[in-house]
């Protein structure tokens, strides 16, 4: 730590503290940070407290004075900088800057943490691998999580987070990165990597020529600008899109260079974590009506038609992925990422039967992929103008604990009031966020999303969602009512109730804001555990996690519940309409792997027959 040079305030001002060769000669040498030894000087500590905490001349000089007293009776020999602030801020507690001190701390890790993580290392999540990027990289987020719960966010809402009230998602992001993008790949196809004219040593490729050139900008991209972002990336409509560049080619060169695709992504580990990029893919076997009559990017950025004379390439390429993911790497082994994601709608059903058989097919052998439900009225495109580029994301998510609103309250209108508070909580926080983000747009720490195409930005503040997710809809009807969502019909619609109350909310405050929040499904391991056991300790006798310790994600029903099968997707699927962001069901089917017939018909009933809007088949005996 560097302490300031003496300011013009301590100019004007007399100090209380004698500068005697005697009050010298007590005091120790401080090694500076830099590497060299200089003299105390007292000053820089009286300067440092005015210019960090603000407090005036007067409690300046006598915290300064106070320190000074402490070092001379403590006898130390030599100092530091860290060292000499951990004693100011000591001194500041003990006189009740409380406030003070927080804005006059250090931020870091102990000795011994960083030493315990260079030996033994951390499991902080499932697709994580060891290697000294993910060392240095959880170390720097220990300074950055605790620089947004100091600086950043105020004690109430700092406190909600580390109690638990809410959970702050990729918190040690928060200052610097939005969350998650959907990339419109023609950005890519009609512009060349990268999109837009940026920074002087990053040079530029002009538009793909070929089919494999296309794809291979397309993951570049993906992992330049995941530098950018604290979640999930990816592309929607990628066998449309990539349509024309497949024109006259054989299947097996088309599936050479899906291959390669996947592989191209697949390998891009992310340059700021030793892990693999959350990155997925949207695919469909033909291309949907409201891209007919859409100009089609083609070889060179050209325009060659429009997309609906590209159906029968389109299919192909949905083949093609198919047979990619079905194969599995060299060893057979599943592509975890990039995440397969399947559009299925009514008329497709019929069409293209054989085609999703073949997807059914790999479904049985391999992983699951995603199927995003297009026959429900939930999900739809066609009101989007395609006649630009369509890129949206989320620009943070903000979790609520619903479980606690019930533990704090005394009935179910009381809990309700709780949740109006906490959903305004996470709304001021978001807000904090949104205008973080655009400060750093303008100061240019996010080049690349700072970048621009005949003037208009590619990554749009208006194009970004607020996210208010939740946790343990489940278990909050069990503590109001006394059953969960699947053993009663009061508990469900309740569930309903609550989900209604949210979603009303989050579009008043987005008319108030005039921004765009939206309830939404967020389940993740990290928060369901760490709220849960947070509860188990602070409302020890009312807490109740029902999955082994691990909060219900969102609005699901539990995972190992006793309720027939189509029966769960129905009233999980009912929710998907309320809540107007990403949802996602896990459907457990355990030993029914093998009956491809029964996976499609039941598939098609999903579809069909329920307002499911996106899920997975999970074969595994855990909760995912």
């Amino acid at each position: 730590m560097v302490l300031y040079s003496e300011s013009d305030i301590t100019k004007k001002k007399k100090t209380i503290i004698s500068h005697s060769k005697y009050l010298i000669n007590l005091l120790p040498q401080v090694f500076r940070t830099e590497g060299d030894m200089v003299k105390f000087d007292p000053s820089k500590i009286l300067n440092s407290l005015v210019k960090e905490t603000t407090l005036n001349i007067k409690d300046a000089n006598h915290i300064t004075e106070l320190v000074v007293r402490r070092i001379i009776s403590s006898g130390i020999k030599f100092l530091s900088g860290p060292h000499i602030r951990e004693i100011v801020c000591s001194i500041l507690s003990e006189q009740h800057f409380e406030n003070e001190r927080k804005l006059y701390t250090r931020i870091g890790m102990p000795l011994m943490d960083y030493e315990e993580l260079l030996e033994h290392g951390i499991d902080e999540m499932t697709y994580n691998y060891m290697n000294p990027e993910m060392i240095h990289h959880w170390a720097a987020n220990r300074i950055s999580n605790e620089y947004a719960l100091l600086r950043i966010l105020n004690s109430e809402e700092s406190e909600a987070h580390l109690y638990g009230d809410i959970h702050i998602h990729m918190l040690p992001y928060f200052d610097l990165r939005p969350f998650c993008q959907e990339w419109d790949s023609r950005l890519i196809l009609e512009r060349g990597l990268p999109p837009m004219v940026s920074r002087a040593y990053l040079n530029r490729s002009g538009p793909a020529s070929n089919l494999r050139m296309a794809v291979a900008q397309l993951a570049r991209w993906l992992g330049m600008i995941q530098s950018e972002f604290s979640g999930s990336l990816g592309y929607n409509y990628i066998t449309t899109f990539l349509a024309p560049y497949a024109k006259d080619l054989n299947d097996e060169e088309i599936e050479e260079c899906m291959q390669f695709f996947i592989f191209e992504i697949n390998q891009t580990f992310s340059s700021k974590r030793g892990r693999f990029p959350f990155i997925s893919i949207s695919c469909l076997p033909t291309v949907p009506s409201f891209l007919y009559d859409i100009p089609a990017i083609g070889p060179y950025g050209k325009i060659i038609g429009k997309y609906g004379e590209y159906e029968e390439e389109c299919l192909e390429l949905f083949n093609a992925l198919n047979n990619v993911y079905l194969k599995g790497d060299y060893n057979g082994k599943s592509f975890i990422f990039p995440r397969q994601e399947i559009k299925i709608n009514k008329q497709w059903i019929k069409d293209f039967e054989p085609e999703y058989l073949k997807l059914i097919e790999e479904l049985s052998i391999k992983r699951s992929p995603y199927f995003s439900n297009m026959c429900s009225n939930r999900i739809s495109d066609k009101n989007l103008n395609f006649l630009k580029y369509i890129n949206r994301g989320t620009l943070q998510s903000v979790s609520l604990n619903l479980p606690r609103y019930s533990y704090m309250s005394d009935d179910e209108d009381d809990c309700l009031k709780i949740i109006d508070e906490k959903m305004e909580l996470c709304s001021r926080i978001l807000l904090k966020k949104r205008d973080l983000i655009n400060r750093r747009l303008k100061t240019g720490h996010l080049p690349l999303c700072r970048g621009n195409i005949d003037g208009k930005p590619i990554f749009k503040l208006e194009e970004q969602n607020l996210s208010i997710s939740f946790i343990g809809l489940n278990e909050t009807v069990k503590s109001l009512t006394e059953f969960e969502l699947h053993e009663d019909d009061h508990s469900y619609n309740l569930g309903k109730k609550i989900l209604e109350y949210m979603a009303t909310k989050c579009a008043l405050m987005s008319e108030r804001d005039n921004v765009h929040y939206c309830l939404s499904e967020h389940p993740s391991d990290i928060s369901s555990k760490r709220l849960a056991r947070l509860d188990l300790k602070h409302f020890s006798k009312k807490a109740i996690p029902l999955n082994n310790g691990i909060y219900t994600k969102s609005s699901h029903l539990r995972y190992n519940a006793e309720i027939p099968l189509f029966e769960r997707i129905k009233k999980e699927g009912e929710f998907h309409p309320i809540i107007k962001g990403k949802t996602i069901s896990y459907l457990p089917l355990r030993g029914k792997k093998s009956d491809i017939k029964g996976l499609w018909e039941l598939t098609q009933n999903i579809c069909l027959n329920t307002n499911t809007s996106y899920f997975i088949y999970n074969f595994e005996d855990i909760y995912p």
